[in-house]
């Protein structure tokens, strides 16, 4: 099998070089944007993308001056790494505060930052997923997924984390995944996480949402057929138009109203993205969303996400209108399972069902499949995504499919109009 990641390949636009404590050069490459379209990615995504860039393994310190301290993720299936921000005690060493803070729960002065996940060759967990899923969240302008970027890591300095792991998984699958990790870490040659010298692995480095929350009752279902049968997807598949009153007597939001359609639009996404992505493991508690204030402001639709940490929740007050209505919107953050074992959407036929859809979301699908038939784009999947031809053709194939079901379904039972802007005849902000 031949290498996936040479460190001699020409990629991204930005390389930031990070040294670990044995020497080892590290790598953190932010990827091209997609081949001629460098305006679907925001002011806030490139500044994310830099703050991923700089964060040094070892010695890090976030741009407001708190310590990064590496932190194995022991409480779900697959192994992956915490970033986690913290005033980290005087004389203590990164791995001690590590050892003592694997669990799930920590204070409000510990923050995840960003997460750092490679592949498990046996398991739901692919890098070139997590990438995949956030530069296609740009092009469709939605899914409300984190930036990541491609990191490299010293072998050396991942093992004793990987040790931790082991050691500290909370359940036998979590042990089973941290064990074949550090087996994998010894004989470091597999090409699915190792750079070609075998001294290095490669994943993906991901910014953590703030504020994100199980998704309600959504997170709770167990397998897409739970899904699929459930009252939110039902609503998703109404065969009536969407005639929802967003607007209540007094001319201000209606937050019932605005939550149907925000949700209606979210899930219609979100299956078409895993769709387009090949997610297996969408169904078993990865559904997530955040808090987001909604008002109207001179003819604007503009949102805002609450503050998490309740000592700032007070201070944007000013900022949010008291006519705002607080939603709950979706967001993307377990994408990991995708391109590797299953495509949930495609059994169940989730996609077929869908009969709203934001317009937008459907014309900027077809300006995707135009996009990939062109060879600078399968290039670029494959030297800034790191997916196989393999995985680009399934995607490539996916897409051409998506288009197919719902465009044939178009006027015919698919509505255009899972869009609170539409509802409301209003622009909306910008994120």
């Amino acid at each position: 099998m031949a290498r996936v990641f040479e460190v001699n390949t020409p990629r991204g636009q930005e390389t930031v070089n990070h040294v670990a404590p044995n020497g080892t050069v590290e790598s953190a490459i932010r990827s091209l944007p997609f081949p001629g379209h460098p305006e679907i990615y925001s002011k806030k995504d490139v500044e994310k993308e830099n703050e991923l860039a700089e964060i040094d393994f070892y010695n890090g310190k976030t741009r407001e001056g708190l310590d990064v301290v590496l932190i194995p993720k022991t409480y779900s299936t697959s192994p992956g790494i915490n970033l986690h921000a913290v005033n980290l005690p005087v004389g203590m060493s990164y791995l001690s505060y590590a050892e003592g803070h694997t669990a799930k729960s920590h204070s409000s002065n510990d923050k995840i930052i960003a997460k750092y996940k490679q592949t498990i060759p046996t398991h739901f967990t692919y890098s070139p997923s997590i990438l995949g899923y956030y530069h296609l969240s740009r092009f469709l302008d939605t899914g409300h997924v984190e930036p990541a970027i491609v990191r490299t890591m010293d072998v050396t300095a991942h093992k004793p984390l990987a040790d931790l792991g082991k050691a500290k998984a909370m359940g036998s699958n979590n042990r089973k995944q941290w064990t074949e990790l550090r087996a994998l870490d010894e004989a470091h040659n597999n090409p699915t996480l190792y750079i070609e010298d075998g001294k290095q692995l490669y994943g993906a480095l991901q910014a953590n949402p703030t504020g994100e929350e199980s998704y309600p009752h959504l997170s709770d279902l167990g397998g897409a057929g739970a899904f699929a049968a459930s009252a939110e997807f039902c609503k998703v598949t109404s065969s009536n138009p969407l005639k929802l009153e967003c607007i209540d007597a007094s001319g201000k939001l209606n937050q019932v109203a605005v939550q149907q359609i925000v949700q209606i639009k979210d899930l219609s996404d979100m299956v078409l993205m895993d769709f387009i992505m090949s997610q297996a493991d969408r169904f078993s508690g990865n559904m997530h969303c955040q808090k987001i204030y909604m008002w109207i402001d001179n003819g604007v639709l503009k949102h805002k996400a609450r503050k998490s940490d309740p000592a700032k929740a007070a201070e944007p007050a000013k900022q949010i209108p008291p006519e705002a209505v607080l939603i709950n919107r979706m967001i993307l953050k377990d994408n990991d399972a995708g391109l590797i074992s299953g495509n949930s959407a495609k059994s169940y036929h989730l996609l077929e069902k869908i009969s709203h859809i934001d317009p937008k979301t459907y014309n900027r699908l077809l300006d995707l499949q135009g996009e990939l038939q062109k060879p600078e784009v399968a290039q670029w999947y494959q030297t800034e995504l790191l997916f196989t031809a393999t995985d680009f053709n399934t995607v490539k194939n996916n897409v051409d499919q998506a288009v197919g079901i719902l465009s044939d379904r178009k006027d015919k039972g698919l509505f255009l109009d899972a869009s609170l802007g539409v509802a409301l005849g209003l622009d909306e902000e910008k994120e």
